[in-house]
């Protein structure tokens, strides 16, 4: 399988010190195998600074980047001081006009309250390396005369609270002799956004720390820590084990550690030459090094070098040892770290963590299937009605019955969480009110926040920031309901914190002088829904409440994105822009469309699973990535329905949309097919199996009307 694209550079670790005032006993840079620091120089000087500003605005412009990330490394990065990393990240913020997200991984030493208050002045995101109390960070975190360094690194920790916006992390490496409950009980008393448990860096020819002496240490210690986190601890926003989850739960990992991914970090050292992942450092002498430098090579000749594409293959399935390819959790396990697999034939080896993997891996799944299993329980004591017919609720001309015995179940779950939310924060409202608020997605959103707020939990935007719960949302509830009720109608584009919040600075939202414009857009798009298909549009309505407009900041802007998500249920967010103008009406159709028939199959999934629980990921025909079954089974209940959208267009629709509708009506053909073969290898319910035979009908219509059409020989009568 050859490498796909070219390999494009998102984030750039930046050595502007070669030199540290600890002596950490197992610093990747200190203590392993490359011992190139010694002839580097101590600082990055400021022509090596100007020239990788120049670098990078060069390679902004060649790669057609949107957004980076720079992090300021060492060795100590504050050893360069910190007026110099102000200045650092102002010229490449000024130079290369897209956002340049900076940070610096430091130690704490050197960290004042007047460095802390220059980073917040200039956003400068600091993570924090503490092994924990001084028990356990005094094992290998010394200074170079053998003196404690925890008094200053917890200093520094109390310090970073206070600056919550600049504060991302704290990093430990953890000891396997000092217990789990030690660690969790010790960090659980600060404020931390996230917390990243790394395994001490090792190789087949340099193995785990006391690993020789008791070979399961290291497997009981994560299974411990995992279980204490997930039972006791699931406040603390823990990134390795929270990826894991993920990878097992069949979604992407957070971490380089787990799962396959691509080259996406490049290295330059204090004299301004290339390098590749820094850890690579602990392998062998020169492990890093790749051709050129900021003086003479471009950014963009380093991404086609050999070595880079090397490092791609080796994340990748097929660049994995034999025996990993045809291990039952390489799809999570991905081979594990790189510079884990070490051996001296290179790196075609399974990780050094092997057994460890496979244990905590198998573990989480295990109590995965625990937790869905638990799930399942809930999901039968509000089961589906017996006279519930999966055919009428699939077609929205018959679906209205059974979808307003959904509907029901669901308002009478919202009420009740925002009547707990009201009591918590001591509010009251009118029963009328209560009900109209109950059918608002911001409310639902907000009361189950409230909700968990109470419970001791911390909630987080998909970009990692802890959202702030505030009982002052609800007077902003009661401000829209003084201004009209939207209970029949959509709620369009309006700034609402708890449609937007959730998810942080990863999508933007229009600003508010669009939203007359995205108005009448709708408005349009739905005239086209409801000419086509009233009932498709009364449904549409009922089912969903709001619509957000948005923009992708990663996306190419002629690309028309929109997506749902079942934490703010009722929702349609979608663009209304392509490129630098307004989107035609027909392809915002599609994306309202689109997104309400997942939030219906939503709704549908709160009452019966489709799925039976799996870590499987199978290929989806509109994904590059793998997907798990649930999220295919979404793809072909939304895409059976915009074939019906697109037949209609083709039949019914402008002389100037034909040839495209012909091409949507041919593609969907195609992936559908895949889909429906692929859908055949997955582990369906029995509901499932029945809704997924509706589909495969219904992918079967020809007819102008864009339902069945009964004189076509390629129909199918149930």
């Amino acid at each position: 399988m050859s490498i796909v694209g070219v390999t494009k550079f998102s984030s750039f670790l930046v050595k502007v010190a070669s030199r540290c005032n600890l002596d950490c006993d197992y610093c990747y840079v200190y203590h392993h195998a490359d011992q190139s620091w010694r002839s580097m120089p101590k600082l990055l000087s400021a022509e090596h600074r100007e020239l990788f500003v120049y670098r990078l605005q060069e390679y902004v412009l060649q790669s057609g980047l949107t957004r980076c990330a720079v992090i300021f490394h060492g060795g100590e990065p504050l050893l360069a001081g910190t007026q110099t990393i102000v200045d650092f990240a102002t010229m490449l913020r000024k130079s290369c006009n897209i956002p340049v997200d900076v940070s610096i991984q430091t130690n704490g030493v050197l960290l004042t309250e007047e460095a802390l208050r220059l980073f917040e002045k200039n956003d400068i995101g600091i993570s924090l390396s503490l092994d924990g109390p001084k028990s356990a960070n005094d094992k290998h975190r010394l200074t170079r005369k053998g003196r404690s360094s925890f008094v200053e690194t917890e200093q520094a920790l109390l310090k970073l609270q206070k600056y919550p916006s600049i504060f991302a992390g704290v990093i430990a490496v953890i000891d396997a002799y000092t217990s789990s409950k030690e660690l969790f009980e010790y960090f659980d008393q600060f404020e931390i956004p996230q917390l990243d448990f790394l395994l001490p860096d090792a190789h087949w020819l340099r193995p785990p720390p006391n690993r020789g002496q008791a070979p399961t240490v290291y497997q009981e210690w994560l299974v411990d820590a995992f279980d204490l986190w997930l039972d006791k601890y699931p406040h603390i926003k823990l990134r390795t084990f929270e990826s894991l989850l993920d990878v097992c739960a069949g979604l992407p990992s957070g971490t380089d550690a787990f799962g396959f991914g691509d080259v996406s970090l490049l290295s330059i050292e204090t004299d301004g030459s290339y390098h590749d992942l820094d850890v690579l450092k602990v392998t062998q002498d020169g492990a890093t090094k790749l051709t050129g430098s900021l003086s003479d090579t471009a950014i963009s000749e380093v991404a086609l070098s050999p070595s880079i594409e090397q490092h791609r293959r080796y994340l990748r399935k097929e660049g994995l040892a034999e025996v990993c390819q045809s291990c039952d959790i390489v799809d999570i396990c991905g081979g594990g770290a790189l510079p884990h697999r070490f051996n001296k034939d290179g790196f075609i080896n399974p990780t050094v963590y092997c057994e460890e993997m496979k244990r905590l891996i198998n573990h989480i799944k295990s109590r995965l299937k625990e937790l869905l299993s638990s799930e399942r329980g809930e999901v039968v004591s509000c089961s589906l009605p017996e006279e519930f017919s999966l055919k009428s609720f699939e077609l929205a001309e018959t679906a209205k019955p059974s979808l307003d015995s959904l509907r029901d179940g669901a308002f009478a779950e919202s009420f009740k969480d925002l009547e707990i939310a009201l009591e918590l924060i001591n509010k009251s409202i009118t029963p009328s009110k209560l009900e109209l608020l109950a059918s608002r997605p911001g409310a639902i959103a907000w009361s189950k926040a409230v909700n968990a707020k109470k419970q001791g939990l911390r909630l987080y935007s998909l970009d990692g920031h802890e959202i702030n719960v505030s009982p002052d949302y609800f007077d902003f509830l009661q401000s829209v309901l003084d201004k009209g009720s939207v209970k029949d109608t959509w709620d369009v584009g309006r700034n609402d914190y708890w449609l937007r919040t959730p998810f942080g600075k990863t999508i933007t939202f229009e600003g508010s002088e669009l939203t007359k414009a995205g108005q009448g857009l709708v408005k349009q798009a739905m005239d086209i829904v409801k000419k086509w298909r009233p009932a498709l549009a009364t449904e549409m309505i009922e089912t969903c409440r709001a619509v957000q407009f948005i923009r992708d900041p990663m996306a190419d802007p002629r690309k028309i994105v929109s997506f749902s998500d079942n934490s703010v249920p009722g929702t349609l967010y979608v663009s209304i822009f392509q490129g630098e103008g307004l989107i035609d009406p027909y392809d915002l159709a599609d994306s309202l469309i689109h997104e309400h028939r997942h939030q219906k199959l939503y709704l549908f999934e709160r009452y019966a699973q489709t799925i039976e629980p799996t870590d499987k990921l199978v290929i989806s025909p509109w994904r590059e990535d793998l997907r798990p079954p649930s999220g295919l089974y979404h793809a072909v209940f939304v895409f059976v329905e915009l074939r019906r959208f697109w037949i209609y267009v083709r039949d019914c629709g402008p002389n100037r949309l034909r040839t495209r509708a012909l091409n949507q009506i041919a593609d969907s053909d195609c992936r559908l097919k895949q889909a429906f073969d692929t859908l055949e290898q997955c582990p369906l319910t029995q509901t499932g199996q029945k809704l997924a035979d509706i589909l495969k009908l219904a992918s079967k219509e020809n007819s102008s009307n864009g339902l069945v059409d009964l004189h076509s020989t390629d129909s199918i009568i149930a």
